[in-house]
Parts: structure tokens; C-alpha cells; sequence
């Protein structure tokens, strides 16, 4: 299956992968499914950190979605990635370094901690519950900016996910906050 039909997944596949978030999934399926798929084709397509047969270790510095919010261990999001990849005879190892109700700004508290395992790759995964307290989108802009910075400078390839703000928060908040991933990417 290529990337293209990654949203196509049979039963048994990719929908399957996200069904361990319930009624909520309802809500984000889609996005999320669409998330899951983008990191597969990334692990599948995109040129190796390593050599084919090398381990790759992937961490996850992330919130609740990352944690598992409600989930048992192996339910949550970093462990399907996991069983994911190694069905597609990926040797990657995903750490979860997920914290619900995490900020950025704790993330950029975690990040030496989160270093200390060594990790080829992030995902960086943070910034919905700065969105969820409405919380300066420069400030969540200025840590995104910082880990970025310190993931790079050891070293590490940074995959950045992006997070959209709540709309009841207004027009104004949300177009700040949503332009700020893009601009950190860039």
C-alpha cells in the first residue's frame, strides 16, 4: 500500500491502529489517521537516518496525545507507532516521552532528560494545551523555536507536528496560533 492510499486502509489496518481512543477518535479520526499515515510514509519513503538494518530511536516529546491519556501502555499512540513500523519491518524504536497536559514550555524543561536517550529522531508533538489555555502564541512560538534549537543542535532530525487552535477563542487567536508551527518548520 502506498502512501496515497494510506487514508484507504482496509479493516484491520490503519483505522484499526486509532481504534483504542474510542468516542473521542470520532471526533479526530481523521486528522489523526492522517497524522499516523504521514509518519508512516515518512518512515517508509524518506531517505534512512541510518542503514536499512541499523536501529532508529524515535522520541516522542508530546502531551496527552502522546501519553495515552486513559489508555493502557500499549493502546496509546507511541506504542501503536511502534507495532506499526515493526510490521513494516521498520527497526525503529518509539520512545514515549509523552506527559498529559504538558506545554511547551515543559517541554523545553524535558528536553535534556528526553536527550538522555539518545534519540536519531523527535516528534515534536506539543503546543495543544498552550492552545487550550489560550496561552501567548509568541511564548508557545518562542519554546517550539527553543527545542527545536536544542534537538538540533544535538544532533537530532526534528519532526515537528502542528496543532490548531480552538476557534472559541476568536478569529484573531486562532489565526496567530495556527501560522506559528509553519513558521517554526520553516
Amino acid at each position: 500500500m502506498g502512501c496515497g492510499s494510506a487514508k484507504r486502509a482496509p479493516e484491520g489496518g490503519l483505522m484499526k491502529l486509532l481504534s483504542g481512543y474510542g468516542g473521542f477518535a470520532a471526533r479526530v479520526n481523521s486528522p489523526l489517521a492522517a497524522f499516523v499515515a504521514l509518519l508512516l510514509c515518512l518512515a517508509a519513503t524518506t531517505g534512512p537516518v541510518h542503514a536499512q538494518n541499523e536501529p532508529v530511536k524515535l522520541a516522542i516529546l508530546g502531551d496527552s496525545l502522546a501519553a495515552g491519556y486513559g489508555l493502557a501502555p500499549a493502546q496509546a499512540f507511541p506504542a501503536r507507532l511502534q507495532a506499526a513500523l515493526k510490521d513494516k519491518g521498520r527497526n525503529v524504536t518509539v520512545i514515549n516521552h509523552g506527559v498529559s497536559g504538558d506545554t511547551t514550555a515543559g517541554g523545553v524543561e524535558r528536553i535534556d532528560w528526553m536527550l538522555g536517550d539518545k534519540p536519531d529522531i523527535v516528534l515534536v508533538e506539543l503546543g495543544g494545551n498552550d492552545a487550550l489555555r489560550a496561552l501567548d502564541p509568541a511564548a508557545t512560538e518562542r519554546n517550539l523555536d527553543a527545542i527545536v534549537k536544542k534537538l538540533k543542535d544535538a544532533g537530532v532530525t526534528v519532526w515537528l507536528a502542528g496543532m490548531l487552535a480552538p476557534r472559541n477563542f476568536g478569529p484573531e487567536y486562532a489565526k496567530s496560533f495556527d501560522g506559528l508551527f509553519k513558521t517554526v518548520a520553516d
